[in-house]
C-alpha cells in the first residue's frame, strides 16, 4: 500500500464475534511504539444477515469508519472453518464485508500468530483496555509490526 507522505499507517484490529466485529484502530507514535486511539465506535453490529438492507448499512458504516479515522489497513484475526471452535457462517459475511471496504487493505491474522507475538512483543497492554478489544488491539498491532 502507498501512504501519502508523512502519512501514517493506521491499521483498524478487528475480532468478529458473533454478529460484530469489535475494533482497535493503532498506529505507530513518534517513538514507535504502537498507540491505541481512542475512540467512540468500539464495534459494529450486523442486525440481520439475511437482509440486504442490513448488509449494506453494515458495509456502510464500515466504510465511515475507515473514512472518518483515516483507516489504511484491517487486520482480521482468523477463527477456524470448521471443528469445535468453527466460526459461525454469519461472522464470514462480516468478514467479507470487512474486505469490501474500499480503499483500505486486509491482512489476516491465526490466534496462534498473535499468542506468540503477545508473548514476545508485547511488553504492555494500553492504559484501560477493555477486555473485549484485548484480541482486535493484539491483530492491529500485529500488523502494525510484522506487516
Amino acid at each position: 500500500m502507498l501512504l501519502r507522505k508523512g502519512a501514517k499507517m493506521r491499521v483498524c484490529g478487528c475480532e468478529i464475534s458473533a454478529q460484530e466485529v469489535r475494533l482497535a484502530v493503532v498506529e505507530l507514535n513518534d517513538e514507535g511504539d504502537v498507540e491505541m486511539l481512542r475512540l467512540k465506535t468500539t464495534r459494529i453490529e450486523l442486525a440481520d444477515d439475511t437482509s440486504e438492507t442490513d448488509l449494506r448499512a453494515f458495509l456502510a458504516s464500515l466504510q465511515e469508519f475507515a473514512n472518518e479515522h483515516q483507516i489504511t489497513t484491517f487486520a482480521i484475526k482468523t477463527r477456524a472453518k470448521k471443528g469445535r471452535m468453527a466460526g459461525g457462517a454469519v461472522s464470514f459475511k462480516i468478514e467479507t464485508l470487512i474486505q469490501l471496504v474500499e480503499d483500505c487493505d486486509t491482512w489476516f491474522v491465526s490466534p496462534v500468530a498473535l499468542s506468540n507475538f503477545a508473548k514476545k512483543e508485547i511488553e504492555a497492554y494500553p492504559e484501560k483496555l477493555l477486555v473485549y478489544l484485548k484480541n482486535a488491539y493484539l491483530a492491529g498491532a500485529y500488523v502494525l509490526i510484522k506487516g
